[in-house]
């Protein structure tokens, strides 16, 4: 497989993980009581969003059908109904999960193209919101394991 095949594929996975984070911090937000925790929980989630938009024109540049991907489309039906009944430190939990792959699909793609500015900023930045979000979870009581 050639290095540009290899690093398009990435820039999808990381697509999909971005996709994914956004509706998990948008259903902890939902189940938070706190306004505070709420504003915390969206404005992650408008991150992901924001970096899912700038990875959607990095895929354009290499003239990709993004139509096909069917992750741009947000189901909120299905985001509502999976959030009843749920834990809100599960979705805390999956939200440190997906921002965990998240960096190493990042890791590999900089490996591939390492001049790419917006995808070093956009580590950057997952890497500081994992900072905060540990910190976050650990103030409502929840400990990560490594």
């Amino acid at each position: 497989m050639s290095e540009t095949a290899l690093y398009i594929g990435l820039l999808k996975k990381m697509l999909l993980q971005l996709n994914n984070a956004k509706l998990e911090y948008l259903k902890a937000s939902d189940q938070s009581n706190d306004p505070k925790d709420k504003r915390f929980l969206n404005l992650q989630s408008t991150f992901r969003n924001r970096f899912f938009q700038d990875i959607t024109k990095l895929l354009r540049s290499f003239n990709i059908e993004l139509d096909s991907l069917n992750i741009h489309r947000l189901n909120y039906e299905q985001m509502v109904i999976s959030t009843f009944k749920k834990s809100n430190h599960t979705h805390l939990q999956k939200c440190i999960d997906y921002d965990r792959k998240l960096l190493k699909l990042y890791q590999e793609a900089l490996e591939l193209r390492p001049d790419v500015s917006e995808l070093l900023f956009q580590q950057d930045k997952i890497s500081e919101y994992m900072v905060e979000n540990v910190y976050f979870l650990e103030s409502v009581g929840l400990i990560l394991e490594p």
